[in-house]
């Protein structure tokens, strides 16, 4: 058992586009159910690939892309995201590529944040000192400054965008009743921070089955509701009135947003199609009015 699922079973951002991509609760399918027959493939296999509207006192501010992959030859797990929003939502653009091993302990990562005329990017490292401890070093260039830094690496951390898998390895599963607790990396600062997560119900979202999650990290509390395999399809930020929602076509997450194909070919190595999840599918056998239907016919009974 990873060390980080010990704390999982002892049982402030003041940022606006660091929660609109904190409310996501990442997507993935069991780990190593997949790794066996995928070794022999040599190639990545994406386990998960969304797009999400960005809403903000629902009104559409942005989207957010995001894909979880597995490489089989290094036997590392990799998390790409991407989050644009509109001038309603403050004109940002934020990217984040991670890399975690096949048990999870952090390797490295890279992240950019522009926001105007700020502009922020930590490349991250997890190497060993002198001494032979692990440590993150860190080279963060903010507004054309770059300062280098290490941070100790305790033992059981690790890069928060990758959350889901712990918990999908947790004793005690998935559902209602469960608490989870973490430290994890917030790949904006590089700093860690200690989280909690605990499954409340069981609701229909969007014509999917879904476990009603509350999560709190860095100060922040959000709702999450993902599924049995950890897709997020809708994620809430209570006190900012932001709401992240899994689309079955890109165009409604990015309708009258820039998107630059050019740029998210090359982040993503390819360009997302937002296929692989399970709301696309749920689309692909339902009316088109279906998923709005089913989602207002089982609303929760508490808030």
């Amino acid at each position: 058992m990873p060390k980080a699922l010990e704390n999982f079973d002892k049982c402030n951002s003041t940022e606006d586009h660091i929660l609109m991509r904190r409310i996501q609760c990442w997507p993935i399918v069991l780990i190593f159910t997949l790794l066996s027959p995928l070794l022999v493939m040599g190639q990545n296999k994406v386990l998960f690939e969304g797009y999400y509207s960005v809403l903000a006192n629902s009104t559409h501010v942005g989207y957010y892309i995001q894909r979880y992959e597995l490489d089989p030859k290094k036997k590392e797990f990799i998390s790409t995201s991407f989050l644009r929003t509109n001038a309603v939502g403050g004109n940002i653009s934020e990217s984040l590529k991670a890399y975690a091993s096949e048990t999870l302990k952090p390797l490295r990562y890279q992240y950019t944040s522009l926001q105007g005329k700020e502009a922020k990017t930590i490349d991250a490292n997890v190497r060993k000192n002198k001494r032979g401890q692990d440590v993150l070093q860190l080279k963060t260039s903010e507004n054309g400054k770059l300062i280098v830094s290490e941070k100790p690496l305790k033992e059981g951390v690790f890069f928060s965008t990758f959350l889901i898998y712990l918990l999908l390895q947790g004793e005690k599963g998935i559902k209602p009743g469960v608490k989870y607790e973490f430290s994890a990396i917030a790949e904006e600062d590089g700093k860690a921070y200690p989280g909690e997560v605990f499954i409340k119900s069981e609701e229909v979202k969007l014509g999917v089955n879904t476990f009603k999650t509350l999560y709190t990290f860095k100060k922040s509390q959000f709702v999450n509701f993902i599924n049995d395999v950890g897709e997020s399809i809708i994620s809430i930020s209570p006190a900012l009135g932001i709401e992240a929602r899994l689309v079955a076509d890109p165009k409604t997450a990015t309708a009258n947003m820039t998107v630059n194909n050019k740029s998210l070919s090359l982040l993503f190595g390819n360009m997302p199609k937002g296929i692989e999840n399970k709301v696309y599918k749920v689309a692909q056998e339902t009316p088109s009015s279906g998923l709005e239907n089913k989602d207002s016919q089982n609303k929760p009974k508490d808030k």
